[in-house]
């Protein structure tokens, strides 16, 4: 059996932090897992010291201060580097998490461990329920956006009016055109809140710096893995369920739809300029 790495992002979020790191603490295989905690943002009035909280969780758990706000992806590749300086072990999976997630199935990790995938298989990613919108969001994307559409969107969120009703009826649709359960599939990219890189991708790609921010990390590890040559996978028989408590649900549309922009300039220019 392998061994899995999970790395998480505390941004003056210490409760569920913890929550999560206990709800992992009680799967089947939790003495198989190592939880890397990196601080993007401490709370200032936190009724939670974390860092004696997660002490007494029977758990190999450490948490990483980079001194700044990292960001998402840029944040969980920080605590991968961090780890590796700290021990020579090597996991088989490296799991990029949000917190707000729940796994209801104790045996989660140890069926995923024991499952057998392709060798050229680098990327894989769970069913993910959302409750709020009852709804399911993976697979994210099953084809390759076009460049065409790229710049539709970094078109609409480069004005904040278009960008405000274009996310409205996003929110409209999401909870009107309901998602039901795929089958599994190979896909071009899958939902950011949840899914596991082999270690040979990450090893790859930890030192490259992501220049978007909090937005498209999804488009950027597919097109990664497009240019490596390997897949992604999407297993409708491991099931998470997202809570969606996500702190970009707390940036206002101005900023939010700057950022969208921006990271799809980013990945636009990097990946498909030139091709």
């Amino acid at each position: 059996m392998g061994r899995i790495l999970i790395t998480v992002i505390n941004y003056s979020n210490e409760a569920e932090v913890l929550r999560y790191a206990q709800m992992l603490s009680k799967q089947t295989v939790s003495s198989e897992i190592d939880l890397v905690i990196v601080n993007n943002k401490k709370s200032l009035n936190s009724k939670i010291n974390l860092e004696k909280e997660i002490k007494e969780i029977e758990m190999s758990i450490e948490i990483y201060d980079p001194g700044e706000n990292l960001g998402y992806l840029n944040g969980c590749l920080y605590g991968y580097r961090e780890y590796r300086k700290r021990y020579k072990s090597i996991p088989e999976w490296v799991i990029v998490s949000n917190t707000d997630i729940d796994i209801p199935n104790r045996s989660f990790f140890e069926k995923f461990l024991a499952k057998k995938y392709d060798k050229e298989v680098w990327c894989i990613a769970p069913s993910v329920y959302s409750p709020k919108n009852k709804s399911y969001d993976n697979p994210h994307y099953v084809n390759r956006c076009s460049l065409r559409k790229i710049n539709r969107v970094i078109w609409i969120n480069e004005r904040p009016i278009c960008a405000l009703f274009y996310h409205k009826l996003a929110k409209i649709k999401a909870k009107t055109k309901r998602k039901s359960k795929q089958p599994s599939q190979y896909v071009y990219s899958v939902h950011g809140c949840f899914f596991a890189l082999k270690y040979e991708f990450v090893d790859k790609i930890k030192d490259i710096y992501y220049e978007g921010f909090l937005y498209s990390e999804e488009a950027y590890i597919a097109e990664y893995i497009r240019i490596f040559g390997k897949k992604s996978f999407y297993d409708d028989s491991l099931e998470v369920t997202h809570r969606e408590n996500s702190v970009t649900g707390l940036l206002n549309i101005e900023r939010k739809s700057r950022l969208i922009a921006n990271s799809l300039k980013y990945i636009r220019d990097k990946f498909y300029i030139g091709e």
